[in-house]
């Protein structure tokens, strides 16, 4: 899939995010260069893919395509993890306070939290493949670059491979963090067998055994930090190319 279209994908998934808890399949990314990628007008203002191996080489336009393929890495994430944040977006909606004005059943919950957790396995196992087919590419690109730049290549390469796949491992890590906490929540929310009361005129759900907010409450904490978390991982890791700016 080239680049320009995988942005399109993002973008849509990340609008889908903020306006829509509809539900999106994922898209599977094997990142590259392409030849016949249709090009668009340069958005000025747009942040350039960054030349970490065309500025280490004499073979630029090869060095380049090592660039393209190693941004659309990050691309890649930013797209799993925009659909990862519709699975967020529907499965918070069911905790609300207002949700618990009536008894809480199993099948209200499973069927999304399954969604969820396929998708996250689905995304996990994309991204490595998006990561070993990068890897093929370079080897393949490498044979059009000067000898001599090959061993400062391959071990900014490995380097730059070995971090990306840290992240992206720490990001899935982390979604699988918020759907066991989520998990978990809603395993004590069925046990709790309707022992919890919502005052409409405080827009609160209480629970009657001792404990029971508190555990909530901080289950509820726990899912927002770590959504937070993975937001911020992915903004401090943005591709050129995207809106680093999103909700």
């Amino acid at each position: 899939m080239c680049k320009i279209f995988k942005i399109m994908i993002m973008v849509s998934v990340f609008l889908s995010c903020v306006s829509t808890s509809s539900q999106v399949n994922a898209q599977n990314y094997h990142g590259g260069y392409s030849k016949n990628s249709t090009q668009k007008p340069k958005d000025k203002a747009a942040r350039p893919v960054p030349k970490v191996f065309s500025s280490q080489t004499s073979s630029v336009q090869q060095g380049l395509k090592l660039d393209a393929i190693y941004n659309n890495l990050y691309v890649s994430l930013w797209l799993y993890a925009g659909v990862n944040f519709v699975h967020q977006k529907k499965l918070s909606a069911k905790m609300r306070p207002e949700k618990f004005q009536l008894t809480r059943y199993t099948k209200e919950f499973s069927g999304d939290m399954t969604k969820a957790m396929d998708n996250l396995n689905n995304g996990y196992n994309d991204m490595l493949a998006d990561i070993e087919n990068a890897e093929k590419q370079y080897i393949e690109i490498k044979e059009g670059i000067t000898a001599a730049d090959h061993e400062k290549l391959d071990a900014l390469w490995k380097e730059k491979i070995t971090e990306f796949t840290s992240k992206a491992k720490t990001y899935f890590k982390l979604q699988h963090h918020f759907l066991n906490t989520y998990r978990k929540l809603v395993n004590f929310i069925l046990k709790q067998s309707g022992s919890y009361t919502y005052k409409s005129n405080e827009k609160q759900v209480y629970f009657y055994k001792f404990g029971g907010y508190k555990f909530y409450g901080q289950s509820i904490d726990s899912l927002r930090m770590t959504s937070f978390k993975q937001r911020k991982l992915l903004r401090e890791n943005a591709p050129a190319g995207v809106n680093a700016n999103f909700k």
